[in-house]
């Protein structure tokens, strides 16, 4: 009897520490997989305040940019402002100046250099061309004036355009515009010449 109990017994007991170690199993991948979910957690809260401190960080630096624009914006209106300013008492001046040679300076404009009453363009274009010897600059060629509007031509488009930079193409160029528009009469001068790097030719004004 002993022999034939001990079979199923055996079995039984067997049986149920099979079932008692896969619950111990089971039970210990559960917790496995609850640190991992709990380390998971805690590695998306550290993301999200990297994340969270990024966007303030950049927050930040919008705004100071906006500052930084507006701050610009006003600079750039008092420097229209004065632009403005100084085109009109450019004018006022070059009206009380009367007919003359403009002669470029270091200054943004040109300045006055000769007054020449009841002078003609080709007079005033004589006069600047001698100045422009002397600096060895190129000479201006006056073709024809067309109602309110002179046409020149420049005798060099090269040294204008490519040797003279463009501070001293335009100061060239605002030269012959003031002298000439300092008759009465003229209001603008045409340019005819080949577009290079610091010059493009057309129709300038004071």
């Amino acid at each position: 009897m002993e022999g034939s109990m001990g079979g199923p017994m055996a079995r039984a007991i067997c049986r149920w520490t099979l079932i008692s170690m896969a619950l111990l199993v089971s039970a210990g991948c559960g917790d496995e997989k609850a640190a991992q979910r709990a380390t998971d957690v805690e590695d998306g809260k550290r993301s999200f305040q990297m994340l969270n401190a990024e966007k303030n960080s950049l927050m930040e630096q919008i705004s100071q940019l906006r500052t930084d624009c507006a701050e610009l914006q006003s600079e750039y209106d008092d420097l229209k402002a004065k632009e403005t300013e100084l085109a009109q008492w450019s004018l006022q001046v070059a009206e009380r100046f009367g007919p003359g040679v403009w002669y470029y300076s270091k200054n943004e404009r040109p300045l006055p250099y000769k007054s020449i009453p009841n002078a003609s363009p080709d007079l005033l274009i004589s006069e600047l061309n001698a100045l422009f010897r002397q600096s060895r600059l190129p000479q201006i060629t006056l073709i024809k004036t067309n109602g309110n509007t002179a046409h020149v031509q420049i005798s060099d488009d090269w040294q204008l355009t490519q040797q003279m930079g463009s501070a001293g193409a335009t100061g060239y160029i605002q030269a012959v515009t003031y002298t000439l528009t300092s008759l009465p009469g003229i209001d603008d001068v045409d340019f005819d010449f080949e577009e290079g790097d610091h010059a493009v030719p057309g129709r300038y004004a004071r």
